[in-house]
């Protein structure tokens, strides 16, 4: 959860490049490439935990329990960006359909919004799409989900929270960072019983849902980054009208369900380009592509929003 203040920065000055200077779309997904170095998987030791109230402890380990020991998962997950300063504002958007198998098999397709990057990892190797550059490279698929997490791993700092979901340890991932945790009771969302759980960390605030059924599973998180922008002195920029809040939603969930065949298969698009870096190339080779915007995206709760 640390890498959480630093992406947003990332997507949202490269939103406003985006509007200010050019037409062609940005991607929103903030996925870091994966070098050929294998990443060292490092998890919090227990003390780097906080004890947090009885109820989040149960909430997040029965989630934990669920998702780690499933052979497979997949589910949809939207997300939403409001950001405001000084009488402006603006929207990012975008949705991905993710599916997981032990130990590394995944596919992360974006799907409509806001351009956004493709993952797609077959156990053999690791494809990585840029629909705005109608580009793609492979890598050779990193040997386990927690290697997409950590270091340049593709789910690295991802804004989706779906990186916290692929750990070996999803307890230790989602209360790294964490200062402070709260129980806010049971509420009704999309028709299922959740916990509403709270969490306070050094540069911004957040709140997670997860269902409290047989089988948990993550519904809406909500962050509130407005302590996270300050000026010279100290003095909070929220107060000057500044304010952020991101909401990631997740739908259809399927555990251990029957996979199509093609679920982790990569179909290049019409006219994509394969290079040795996603990034880099020729451009007259690899033309931006225009892609389709959505011009929102439907979320729809009954929860309060943070801001």
């Amino acid at each position: 959860m640390k890498a959480m203040f630093l992406i947003l920065l990332v997507v949202l000055s490269l939103a406003t490049v985006a509007d200010s200077e050019t037409n062609a779309p940005v991607s929103t997904n903030a996925i870091p490439v994966l070098t050929n170095t294998a990443p060292v998987a490092v998890v919090p030791s227990p003390s780097a935990v906080p004890a947090p109230d009885p109820m989040v402890g149960k909430s997040l380990m029965a989630l934990g329990m669920v998702l780690q020991s499933a052979k497979h998962f997949r589910c949809q997950v939207t997300f939403l960006i409001n950001s405001e300063m000084e009488g402006m504002k603006q929207e990012i958007s975008a949705s991905y359909a993710l599916t997981a198998e032990r130990p590394n098999r995944l596919a992360l397709r974006f799907l409509k919004g806001m351009t956004g990057n493709t993952v797609v990892c077959d156990g053999k190797k690791m494809v990585t799409y840029a629909a705005a550059l109608n580009r793609y490279e492979e890598k050779e698929a990193p040997r386990s989900f927690e290697q997409f997490t950590q270091g340049l791993g593709p789910m690295s700092g991802n804004i989706l929270f779906v990186d916290n979901l692929l750990r070996d340890d999803i307890y230790a991932a989602i209360m790294d960072g964490v200062i402070k945790a709260s129980y806010a009771g049971k509420v009704t969302m999309d028709g299922q019983e959740c916990d509403h759980l709270k969490f306070e960390q050094d540069q911004f605030d957040w709140e997670l849902w997860v269902s409290s059924g047989v089988k948990p599973v993550v519904v809406q998180v909500v962050y509130n980054m407005a302590k996270s922008f300050t000026v010279p002195g100290g003095e909070p920029v929220p107060a000057k009208g500044m304010k952020m809040m991101v909401l990631n939603r997740f739908s259809e969930w399927e555990i251990d369900g029957t996979l199509p065949s093609d679920a982790f298969e990569f179909k290049p698009p019409p006219g994509a380009h394969k290079a040795e870096s996603l990034f880099e190339g020729d451009d007259e080779e690899s033309p931006v592509r225009p892609v389709p915007v959505e011009p929102e995206v439907d979320v729809k709760t009954n929860a309060t929003l943070l801001l």
